[in-house]
């Protein structure tokens, strides 16, 4: 337990310099042997966009609650962004175990992980999302609201990191996290406005009031998604939700996250150190 005990007294820089070195591992692997590479990033959203492009615009006539956006940008954004988010949340949460056997020869601070796989994540969503933004810029144009996306992508990016954290201490002692996170992020990916805009579903939910609508926007993946959208698409006129709604539900996220962020170091505080004896 001693042993296991030395990473939390190792100076910040050398966490720092680990955990970019194990990013850079993470980026080498994902495309090894790739012609592409990173451009992979970009063409499976741009391939799902189509699609959905086809099925939702061209056959079922969904429609936005505004033309001054076309939908496959409007579904180009949100699908980048969610890849990310869930992305970052499941290579964090199986972080841990794919590292065992560093893990097991080499004390180190189990945080580490799942913080280089959420940098690692964020590494090709920012790379993509900045083509994402010059194909915008001539779309639509970018409103003022643009100086918010680094807040919106940073807060997504530590509230993924949280997640990932808990949910990647639970997989070392029960495997079955990661099966379980696969079938909860495809029903979180149904209930968060990814293809369809929140008007779409706040207007379904109107009759039965207020409640429900503001249950709703509890998903904090919903509110992230939906701020990220209003800082890169919709200005002032063609807002998805009023923005007292949204300052108010990323409050509520900024709580959120803090609160996993500090259950997750007492977690890794308390039982990191078994971490090696169980894998």
């Amino acid at each position: 337990m001693e042993l296991n005990a030395l990473p939390m007294r190792r100076p910040l820089s050398q966490q720092i310099e680990l955990i970019l070195s194990l990013a850079r591992r993470d980026l080498k692997a994902r495309y090894k042997e790739s012609v592409l590479g990173f451009f992979w990033s970009l063409l499976r959203p741009a391939f799902l966009t189509l699609v959905l492009w086809v099925v939702f615009a061209l056959i079922l006539r969904l429609r936005l609650h505004t033309d001054a956006v076309p939908y496959w940008l409007h579904v180009l954004v949100s699908v980048l962004t969610w890849n990310f988010f869930l992305g970052s949340v499941t290579d964090a949460t199986h972080s841990i175990v794919a590292n065992g056997n560093l893990l097991k020869k080499v004390p180190l601070d189990a945080k580490v992980f799942p913080i280089a796989a959420v940098i690692s994540n964020g590494v090709h969503y920012v790379l993509a999302l900045g083509l994402a933004l010059l194909v915008t810029a001539a779309t639509v144009g970018l409103s003022p609201a643009f100086l918010a996306l680094p807040v919106m992508v940073t807060l997504m990016a530590l509230l993924a990191l949280a997640i990932g954290m808990l949910l990647g201490a639970l997989n070392v002692f029960y495997r079955d996290t990661g099966s379980a996170l696969e079938l909860v992020g495809l029903a979180w990916f149904y209930a968060t406005p990814v293809i369809y805009p929140a008007t779409v579903t706040l207007q379904s939910l109107a009759p039965w009031g207020r409640a429900a609508e503001t249950l709703y926007l509890t998903n904090p993946a919903a509110t992230l998604l939906i701020g990220v959208r209003r800082a890169m698409l919709y200005g002032p006129g063609s807002t998805e939700v009023p923005d007292s709604w949204l300052f108010i539900g990323l409050a509520g996220v900024t709580v959120l996250t803090g609160a996993l962020l500090g259950a997750g170091w007492m977690v890794y505080r308390r039982v990191g150190g078994d971490f090696a004896d169980e894998l």
